[in-house]
Order: structure tokens, then sequence, then C-alpha cells
């Protein structure tokens, strides 16, 4: 990255899915490799799939990073079948590695589930990834290593609980706050 790199943080956007082509040109294909848990030259179409759906679901979501245009990393998070709990992952681009915007990016979508009452996130990283183990300590303090299996070491955290949000769980306060009834479960 050079100094002329600006680099800026942003909401997932509908057409990004048809940008993902030119990230990957940027990801080396042991980062591929180690996000997606299979040898991959590109984004998986399985993956894109995947965001498809969540996205028509409103099950999955995302936070970006962007230089001129370009994406250069994103952090997802995608809802289990108890929509209090959700998946997490990042990838970023090789050139970006290193400098803190995983950890960026892993704080913003976690916001975002958050935001969506999620009380849960559970993050499954290959074992070897120590960068995407640094960045995920780094972005959650509370996270919890809870196994190794199937050479993936499995983390959990539980989200603070977002005091500004109004969901079907929650009441709302005769003061126009609400009291979130997120609870570890």
């Amino acid at each position: 990255m050079t100094a002329s790199d600006t680099v800026h943080l942003r909401s997932w956007h509908a057409d990004d899915i048809d940008r993902l082509d030119r990230a990957a040109a940027g990801i080396s294909r042991h980062a591929l490799a180690l996000r997606f848990g299979v040898p991959c030259t590109t984004i998986p179409d399985w993956y894109r799939a995947r965001i498809i759906e969540g996205l028509a679901q409103r099950t999955w979501n995302a936070y970006v990073a962007e230089t001129g245009g370009r994406i250069v990393g994103w952090a997802e998070y995608g809802l289990n079948n108890d929509p209090r709990h959700a998946d997490i992952a990042a990838l970023v681009c090789d050139r970006y590695q290193g400098i803190g915007l995983g950890t960026r990016l892993v704080r913003e979508v976690a916001s975002l589930a958050r935001a969506a009452a999620v009380c849960v996130l559970h993050a499954q990283i290959q074992v070897g990834n120590q960068a995407a183990r640094k960045a995920l300590y780094a972005a959650l303090p509370d996270l919890r290593y809870t196994e190794l299996q199937d050479g993936q070491w499995h983390f959990v955290v539980h989200l603070p609980e977002d005091s500004n949000r109004t969901t079907p769980g929650s009441r709302t306060t005769g003061s126009g706050s609400s009291t979130a009834l997120c609870r570890a479960g």
C-alpha cells in the first residue's frame, strides 16, 4: 500500500457482487484457500450464490473497504438457524494486509450484526491463519477460543447489547429509548 492509497470503509452495496472478480485479482491463492478452506484461484461460485441468497433473505450483510473504486477487503456476517447467532468472516487483498484493515472491517461488521439483533458471533479460522486470528482478537477483545475441529479454530464472542435498536425482542421505554432483550442463548 502506498501513501496515495486512501481506503474508505462502507456498507455493502448490491452491485458489489459484480466487483468481486476485480477484488480477487489482488488476493493470492494462499489467502483464498485460507478463507474458503479449499484451493481456488478466484472467488468461488458457491460463495457468490450464498451472498445473493443471503441478501435476498436478509440473513447476510457485509462491510467493505475500497480504494479507487476497487474492493480491497470485506468482512461479513451470515445468520445461523437462530437469528441471534451469526458466523463472521473477512478477506483482505494481500497488498492491504498487515495494516489493521481486517481489524477495522471486523469491528464494523460486528456493529452491523449487533444492530440487526445478533447477540453471538461465531468464527472459524483455518489453523495457520495467524493474521485472521490476530485481527479477530484485536477487533473483538472478548473473543473466546472454543475448540479445534477439522483443521479450524472455532471462536465465539457475545456482543454487548445495543440500547439504540428496537427489535421484536425489545421494548421501548417512555423516553423513546429501547432496552434490548438480547441474552446469551
